[in-house]
């Protein structure tokens, strides 16, 4: 397979963007379902086609006035993330603003081969979080510019995943879009209400959280080098088709699970099959399920800004899992979502955190590293492709998560016929099995969908 060919970028200029109205400087507490977020970042890019109607000057100043005024609204991004130690951690609203860099590409987009995108991205498109020099804390939130040699354009930009989940940092951007195409944002402005959030008193759970999530004690801060696994990230395309196909295999019995369900139950049986993984091996798999909904009789407004993510997840023996048909994986796949998608689960989680402290909670998913898992995070309500200031809409949009092994999102396609693009992150060896499965239905993106042609389809592949 060939790899994303090397190019260079160079940062021209960087400079601090201000919130437009400076807001009084205030502590904006962190919920506890933030406490279960580790410190990482959540990386998002968007590809356009050179502008026909405005210059790159004029990209470069809408994007920072905008962004400025943005800063209004989600004042949260213009703050910093204060450490008082481990589990202890403010986010101060304190206007210092984001950083915004202008930065120039030595070659063409569609010389650029994103659907490997450690390959592509990493070091050259996304920008980095760095600590502030004066000790006002860690930005939350910085944006990277790029210019390539044939005009194209690419957004990039960086979350603190303690500060937003996706779902806030999608939001944002679609508010940043609007205001750089002066249309209203009521809408979709962000709101910061924490209240629902608190733990009851006094504080239980339910055992459904006792399976979902575990205690973990903090390990002390050390300067060893802790070995990574080789992972690999790509970017696919999946046809409205297969999708379809999918689902209705997996409805066979008279089912009615969804696209989503389907293609979970597809893509945990061809990993099994694809690594040939022995019948007795328990397999688990998660599903990402937003609070969002869940929350809404209990007052929680559907633009909450903040994490409200609860991770489900599925368990069963690969040899169970490589035999039976996509609707008995399904059926464990919905029966896990279901068993979190309530109000008393998610407000189980807050409690059983507050009863944890000071130890962290995280998805017991992770916990068993003899266990093969993968999280699948859904994408497919937000509208990367609405992302468009101005001068068109995004020819690819996706986002990138470079961390963990198992990690899969899928996202509208930007046709809107129904096809989705799907990035994932998965140790090396996983992803060169599945790709030689004969039951791999994926495609690699082409870099002919982002540099300005039809094609979704690696010529390569």
């Amino acid at each position: 397979m060939a790899i994303s060919k090397d190019y260079n970028v160079e940062v021209v200029k960087r400079e601090v963007v201000l919130p437009a109205i400076v807001i009084q400087e205030h502590v904006l507490p962190l919920s506890n379902m933030d406490l279960t977020i580790p410190p990482i970042c959540v990386y998002t890019f968007f590809c356009y086609e050179k502008p026909s109607q405005t210059s790159f000057a004029s990209v470069l100043s809408n994007l920072k006035s905008s962004l400025s005024r943005a800063f209004v609204s989600c004042y949260a991004f213009a703050g910093r993330l204060v450490s008082h130690g481990v589990g202890d951690l403010q986010m101060v609203c304190n206007n210092k603003g984001a950083e915004f860099s202008e930065a120039y590409a030595d070659t063409c987009l569609s010389q650029v081969e994103f659907y490997n995108p450690i390959a592509a991205i990493e070091g050259k498109l996304v920008p980095q979080l760095v600590n502030d020099s004066q000790g006002n804390g860690t930005p939350v939130f910085a944006v990277q510019v790029t210019q390539f040699s044939c005009g194209g354009i690419v957004v990039s930009c960086t979350f603190d995943h303690r500060i937003a989940d996706s779902f806030s940092a999608n939001m944002f951007l679609i508010c940043w879009a609007n205001l750089s195409r002066n249309e209203p944002i009521e809408s979709i402005s962000p709101s910061f209400m924490r209240s629902i959030l608190v733990p009851r008193d006094p504080p239980n759970y339910c055992s459904e959280i006792d399976r979902m999530y575990m205690k973990v004690q903090p390990l002390p801060q050390s300067n060893m080098q802790i070995p990574q696994p080789a992972l690999a990230s790509r970017i696919y395309h999946l046809s409205a088709n297969d999708i379809e196909k999918l689902q209705l295999s997996a409805n066979q019995h008279g089912n009615n699970y969804t696209k989503l369900e389907a293609f979970s139950s597809y893509f945990w049986k061809l990993l099994i099959q694809a690594q040939r993984m022995e019948d007795t091996i328990n397999c688990n798999i998660g599903i990402a399920v937003d609070g969002r909904s869940h929350l809404n009789e209990m007052g929680m407004p559907a633009n909450y800004f903040g994490n409200a993510i609860l991770v489900p997840f599925a368990r069963a023996r690969a040899g169970d899992i490589k035999k039976e048909p996509l609707s008995w994986s399904a059926k464990l796949i919905h029966d896990a979502i279901h068993s979190a998608a309530n109000e008393e689960c998610f407000r189980s989680l807050v409690d059983f955190i507050e009863i944890s402290k000071p130890s962290l909670v995280f998805p017991s998913i992770y916990a068993n590293k003899d266990e093969p898992s993968i999280v699948i995070s859904s994408g497919l309500r937000f509208p990367l492709y609405e992302v468009d200031h101005g001068w068109g809409k995004p020819s690819l949009a996706s986002y990138y998560l470079p961390y963990s092994p198992g990690y899969v999102m899928p996202s509208p396609s930007p046709y809107g016929d129904g096809s989705w693009i799907i990035y994932m992150n998965l140790l090396v060896d996983n992803i060169n099995a599945i790709e030689s499965h004969p039951n791999f239905i994926l495609r690699l993106i082409s870099p002919d969908l982002y540099g300005g042609q039809k094609s979704v389809y690696n010529s390569n592949y």
